[in-house]
């Protein structure tokens, strides 16, 4: 039995014993539900159907209310149990204390946020020109600088906006921006190891007449059973917050972003936080909970598990806020004096300055007294001690990031475990390694200090995507309007398939283009692609030529396919070219570009390399279709002289594989792609897609030029195998990344002798603080098996990544134990996303190893399972390994480049313009 089936049960429990009088009602319906089931299936009762039955039933106990013109709308409500209608009668006597308090809510709404989010949460004004909402909230838009909070630089490169808007009511006109209140700073938000999720806002307010000018503050909490109200703005949730969506959908009415009251009973405390029982959804965060009945606050809202609990800062917590106008001081944290979450009082202690060590291991703090601590010997988070000069104790390299982080100056982007350099290599010195805006890298590394507790602090310039972060936050698309319900049955199942194939391998540069050929030739019918990059001429005339042929030909693109502006040598104007195909080939070409971002069907990338010819063949890779990089035109004297001179273009491994089974679901799945795209109000051969976002990224990168890639001892040509095959195949965001992120857990802790990775780059978390989901299991079961299997090696890309640097994954493995000298090594000009296990298993594809790229980017990948399959991928392993060099301290590594806001139309001398998600893709 799951929670949620635990708390509904324990809901009807509790509610049996409240209204004794319909106990005998709620027994009749679950045991129609139960007796429905056994009469339709002869089998017995369907557990899942008296799941749904009662989590109906708890769902009809409580409502949610539409505010029009700032009252309640008693009007429109679904079917109302028992209770519900009580609750309701409870609030219709108390509306009139309610109505004053209605305007004094609003949305926190934003402009020139990431993905076109509009706004991201709620908020109240608590004092007449102060709103109080969130920490997590609040983090969103500001960020301190050592003295302040700033303003976060939104999609533009200008500061995000912010206003309360305390209308956005049921009936309002799009637009409407009455009784907005322009938010001019952030007064505070608390630290995040504090006991509270709460921050202060400042607005442009001059409140008048006899109206409340901000919420009263309730004399006490509400009593278990108590009768309280939410008031907020509820967002649409996404399936892995609520799992039942069609009961999200009756309760809300399909109608979000709103404002909405809705009643319910106090719960009794939870870890020190206030609880209630009202139905919120993501969006409420910072709302209200209310005592209708003496028109007071009793707590804010913070969280919430869907149909089980809510929490809120209880109001003995909030009355110690205002009385102390905690807003007006600096942030720090605080475990008294004073209430902490559950109003109790405990001893004093904060402390807000940045240490500074001294030679003999001690540390002084200035608070307002002086207090000494003694450090000693750092310890890295594997639990071995590290040396550090003149050091006792025990603190963890993890430990002094982490606090490094809450404390860093002015410039900091990310601080991460590092080390420091020896030579030309990466030395054993532990030490905190600072990536600093380009700008102020020098500032920052005289003004900060030199070394933190105990550890030695290195200053580096931030790398591309780090330097975005602070530009457009990659991490504000945590959801997507992908179709997940629309993808059901056998045509959508990504169970492994086993059934006679042809397999052709291959790998680029030296067939890359070659085999891509041979395979567009083949069609005779029809050809279905999804394609992130679509460049290159000789591929266009390739597909022309099978269009004048008689082929019907759809395709989906990422927008970066039209992002570029002047046409380069070798590749074809796609604007012009494609509005010609429509003309000339009406009814039989057809293209689309999906919508990004939280309204679209990916994140950031339609990155997926696949193309499904007739009804039985699929052509599936890494590599996109452009010239210069991955589909190179090779020839054989080319080829000839290879193991002398390098050939041009990626490294990428590709297949061709003939199964029907494999085909018929590619197919389904990019059909529906065009079809949930369109809906979606995606543009259908354009220049852009809405909301696409660019960057200004610097064309010359000094200080150590890349080393070219050396030549490799031999080519590998094409493999066929015909017989019998095992193929799992995997795709992102499906299932939010679940699909494809399982797999690879399970495969990666499936080896037992060797593992052997070859990828572009990992992306490392930036701070100790972010969670990231399942990017990071993923390094984490990586950096297990690399420091534990006889036989653990990566391979990632130098020179050319643009996102990542490989240093800092080395730091990263190394930091956990890992011998990063016999494990890891880097190639240039690498774009391979493949895996070997155990010599048994391969894993190939596109998808990129970073937060998005595993989640909720479009990626297909294929595990196959089969020792001839893997011995072949294994010998371009092998190849690549021998050429490739270890990697580069960072400080020899190719310099970053300077990332700007794109502003006016066109890039500044010395810059290129070029896509967020282009550049976020890591495919420049």
């Amino acid at each position: 039995m799951t929670e949620l089936d635990d708390a509904n049960r324990r809901f009807l429990d509790a509610l049996r014993r409240r209204r004794p009088a319909d106990a005998a009602e709620l027994d009749r319906r679950l045991l129609s539900a139960a007796t429905t089931t056994l009469e339709s299936t002869g089998a017995g009762t369907d557990p899942r159907q008296v799941t749904l039955a009662i989590e109906t039933i708890v769902s009809e106990h409580r409502p949610v209310l539409f505010v029009t013109a700032d009252g309640i709308d008693f009007g429109d409500l679904p079917p109302l149990a028992p209770e519900a209608r009580t609750l309701v009668t409870s609030l219709q006597s108390d509306s009139a204390k309610v109505a004053g308090i209605l305007p004094l809510v609003g949305r926190i709404d934003v402009s020139g946020f990431a993905g076109g989010i509009d706004y991201l949460g709620t908020g109240w004004f608590i004092a007449e020109d102060v709103v109080v909402t969130n920490r997590h909230v609040a983090a969103l838009i500001a960020q301190w600088n050592g003295r302040s909070f700033d303003f976060i630089a939104g999609a533009s490169g200008r500061p995000i906006g912010a206003a309360l808007g305390t209308r956005h009511q049921k009936g309002d006109e799009d637009g409407d921006d009455r009784r907005a209140f322009k938010v001019e700073e952030v007064l505070y938000i608390e630290p995040a190891a504090g006991p509270n999720d709460i921050a202060f806002l400042r607005v442009r307010r001059n409140a008048a007449g006899t109206a409340p000018r901000a919420v009263p503050l309730a004399a006490a909490e509400a009593a278990p059973d108590g009768f309280v109200c939410t008031i907020g703005y509820p967002a649409e949730g996404d399936p892995a917050a609520i799992p039942n969506q069609d009961l999200m959908r009756r309760l809300y009415q399909s109608q979000y972003d709103v404002k909405r009251i809705a009643p319910g009973l106090a719960m009794a405390a939870f870890d020190g936080a206030a609880s209630h029982d009202c139905t919120t959804l993501g969006g409420c965060s910072g709302g209200l909970v209310l005592d209708p009945a003496a028109g007071a606050a009793v707590g804010l809202h913070f969280a919430g598990i869907w149909r089980q609990r809510n929490l809120a800062v209880p109001v003995a917590a909030l009355k110690d806020y205002v009385a102390r106008r905690r807003w007006l001081a600096p942030p720090m944290i605080e475990t008294g004096p004073g209430p902490n979450r559950d109003g109790r009082t405990v001893a004093a202690a904060a402390a807000t300055v940045v240490p500074a060590a001294s030679a003999n291991g001690t540390t002084t703090w200035t608070i307002p007294l002086t207090v000494t601590v003694g450090l000693g010997t750092p310890v890295m988070s594997t639990g071995a001690p590290v040396a550090a000069a003149g050091t006792d104790a025990m603190t963890t390299l993890d430990e002094a990031v982490a606090a490094f982080w809450k404390q860093r100056p002015a410039g900091v982007l990310a601080v991460r475990a590092g080390f420091l350099d020896e030579g030309d290599a990466i030395g054993d010195t532990p030490c905190i390694a600072a990536s600093v805006r380009p700008a102020e890298l020098g500032h920052a590394a005289t003004a900060g200090p030199a070394a933190f507790m105990g550890y030695p602090v290195r200053y580096d310039t931030a790398d591309r995507l780090e330097q975005v972060d602070t530009i457009i936050r990659p991490e504000a698309i945590s959801t997507i309007a992908y179709d997940d319900d629309a993808r059901t049955g056998e045509d959508f199942s990504f169970e492994t398939v086993v059934e006679p194939m042809r397999a052709r391998l291959h790998v680029g540069p030296e067939y890359s283009w070659d085999e891509l050929e041979r395979f567009l030739a083949a069609a005779s019918g029809h050809l279905v692609s999804a394609i992130y990059e679509f460049h290159g001429d000789h591929i266009r005339a390739a597909i022309e030529a099978r269009l004048e042929a008689g082929i019907d030909f759809r395709v989906v693109m990422d927008n970066v396919t039209f992002s570029e502006g002047a046409v380069k040598d070798g590749d074809f104007d796609r604007g012009e070219v494609f509005a010609a195909w429509r003309d000339r080939f009406a009814g039989r070409f057809h293209a689309i570009v999906p919508r990004e971002g939280t309204r679209g069907l990916v994140a950031r990338a339609y990155h997926i390399k696949v193309s499904v010819r007739e009804d039985d063949t699929i052509w599936l890779s890494s590599g996109n279709w452009k010239r210069g990089s991955s589909q190179p035109v090779v020839t054989e004297a080319m080829r000839a002289n290879a193991t002398v001179k390098d050939l041009p273009g990626n490294r990428e491994w590709h297949i061709v594989l003939t199964s029907p089974t494999l085909a018929r679901r590619f197919r389904a799945h990019i059909g529906q792609d065009f079809v949930r795209a369109a809906a979606l109000a995606s543009e259908v051969i354009a220049e852009a897609a809405p909301g696409q976002r660019h960057v200004d990224i610097a064309e010359a990168v000094g200080e150590a030029a890349a080393l070219e890639r050396r030549p490799p001892a031999g080519l590998l040509a094409p493999k066929v195998i015909e017989r019998r095959l095992r193929v799992r195949p995997l795709l992102t965001p499906d299932a939010r990344g679940a699909v494809y992120a399982e797999a690879v857990l399970d495969l990666i802790r499936s080896a037992r002798e060797r593992l052997w990775f070859q990828i572009p780059y990992i992306a490392m978390p930036s701070s100790p603080n972010v969670e990231r989901g399942y990017i990071d299991e993923l390094i984490a079961a990586l950096a297990d098996k690399l420091k534990r299997l006889p036989d653990a090696r990566v391979i990632l890309r130098s020179g050319g990544s643009d996102l990542s640097n490989p240093a800092h994954a080395a730091w990263h493995f190394k930091a956990r134990g890992v011998d990063i000298a016999g494990r890891l090594r880097q190639i240039d000009n690498h774009h391979t996303k493949g895996m070997i296990v155990d010599g048994r298993r391969v894993l190939i594809g596109s998808h990129n190893w970073s937060g998005e790229g595993v989640t909720l980017n479009r990626d297909a990948s294929l595990i196959v399972h089969d020792e001839e399959v893997a011995a072949y991928y294994a010998d371009a392993f092998t190849i690549d390994w021998d050429r490739a060099r270890p990697i580069s301290p960072k400080k020899s590594a190719k310099a970053e480049s300077t990332v700007l806001p794109a502003e006016g139309p066109s890039a500044p001398a010395g810059y290129r313009r070029v896509s967020l998600s282009e550049l976020l893709s890591g495919d420049l």
